[in-house]
């Protein structure tokens, strides 16, 4: 083991004395004894040169390696004294900073394997029990690592999103901005209020705001502000998913209008509560191979599922042709006919409800339009904040804002690395 130490931090083994390569194991714990034979150089007293053998340190220096064997590993390193021959003055060998730091008790090797652990999606205390070191060397590094934004450039396509992150944020939700192209994090804030962001993005000078073209986001009132006051060179581009989200949303919306009207009791009302997600595929993509449905008590297949559904009620196959068409212009990316579909709806034959909520898509018009012209999207945000809410739930929360913003930068960096 102490072979692959010396090549791995490129350490020069004449500098070092063991009798076994291999580590013994003593009680619960593995030992590997070496002895550092380093001779010093140059007197920090008199600046003399010349040196000779003064015994080694009372007690051997423990440094803790990675685990060997499923047990905690030490490094047990006797230091060589040199006493010099002018002035008298002793001082020791130095162990080399690429094996361990001075004043410090992990190895850079432990500290490698603490920093790769902290970007899995696992709990701190989980971690330190696998690598058998405390807690608190985990917090030690995060505590080292530096979370401060450096205001000197940003992307030209800025993905904005918020999320929930610690009780002890400013605001009720966090904020988090990427690089809608190299997936990379610009930063986390902890408050996504339009008075804090706008705050953040005026410390950047005016000619690197002035480089950010799109600005890719949800349906959020409060962004469309941001734009005006802290990128006058940008576009809005509204994403793709929350279009769909938003259309799916006003058929289910009149689907549980339609469906209460029914017995709860009723085979209709049942069919409606339980096979509502067929509704909602594109027609054509829909599956002829039958299978047999206990709420039918028949044998059926999806596409036929999805025409007995929507013969329950004229207002639900209205809507739901609704839903086919424009989800077939999205998808062709035919905004003109998009649009027009939507300006269309009345609501002399659809509720008011289902019309609003899609007519409220022409309040982003040039957004939604921008959007199926250029390939950007929030997908790398969105499946960022789903390994956020990950690491919450398997750490079982997060107390600070701090420690969970760098397991966030770090996870990042590893994955876009």
């Amino acid at each position: 083991m102490f072979n692959y130490i010396l090549s791995q931090y490129h350490l020069q083994e004449k500098d070092w004395l063991y009798s076994d390569p291999s580590p013994v194991q003593v009680g619960r714990h593995f030992e590997l004894n070496v002895k550092l034979t380093q001779p010093a150089t140059q007197c920090t007293s008199c600046q003399g040169t010349k040196f000779h053998r003064h015994g080694t340190t009372p007690h051997p220096r423990r440094v803790q390696l990675t685990e060997y064997m499923g047990l905690p590993c030490f490094l047990m390193i006797t230091i060589e004294r040199y006493r010099c021959v002018t002035c008298g003055m002793t001082q020791s060998s130095q162990i080399p900073e690429q094996l361990v730091l001075k004043g410090h008790k992990d190895s850079t090797l432990l500290k490698a394997q603490i920093i790769r652990r902290l970007t899995e999606k696992e709990s701190i205390k989980d971690a330190s029990h696998d690598l058998n070191v405390s807690s608190h060397s985990f917090y030690r590094l995060l505590n080292q690592m530096s979370s401060k934004d450096a205001f000197t450039k940003l992307p030209q396509v800025l993905c904005l999103d918020e999320f929930k992150a610690t009780k002890d944020c400013t605001g009720s939700m966090a904020f988090i901005a990427m690089d809608g192209e190299s997936h990379e994090i610009v930063t986390v804030l902890d408050d996504r209020r339009l008075e804090s962001l706008v705050k953040y993005f005026l410390k950047f000078p005016r000619k690197v705001r002035m480089r950010v073209k799109y600005l890719v986001m949800d349906m959020n009132y409060s962004y469309d502000k941001l734009i005006k006051r802290c990128f006058p060179c940008a576009q809005l581009i509204t994403d793709r998913f929350h279009v769909v989200q938003q259309m799916t949303k006003a058929f289910n919306v009149l689907r549980i209008q339609v469906m209460k009207r029914f017995d709860t009791k009723s085979p209709e009302y049942r069919h409606l509560k339980y096979y509502w997600k067929h509704l909602l595929k594109n027609y054509d993509n829909l599956s002829d191979t039958p299978f047999y449905s206990c709420s039918l008590r028949k044998w059926t297949s999806s596409r036929k599922l999805v025409e007995q559904l929507i013969n329950y009620s004229p207002i639900l196959y209205q809507g739901w042709q609704v839903l086919q068409l424009a989800s077939g212009h999205f998808r062709n990316k035919d905004a003109h006919s998009f649009f027009t579909l939507i300006a269309s709806l009345n609501t002399e034959v659809l509720p008011e409800t289902f019309v609003k909520k899609y007519q409220f898509l022409l309040r982003k018009k040039a957004s939604i339009k921008l959007a199926l012209e250029l390939d950007y999207s929030n997908g790398c945000l969105e499946g960022m904040n789903n390994k956020i809410k990950a690491i919450k739930r398997v750490a079982y929360g997060f107390r600070t804002f701090r420690n969970f913003k760098k397991r966030i930068l770090l996870m990042n960096k590893t994955l876009t690395n």
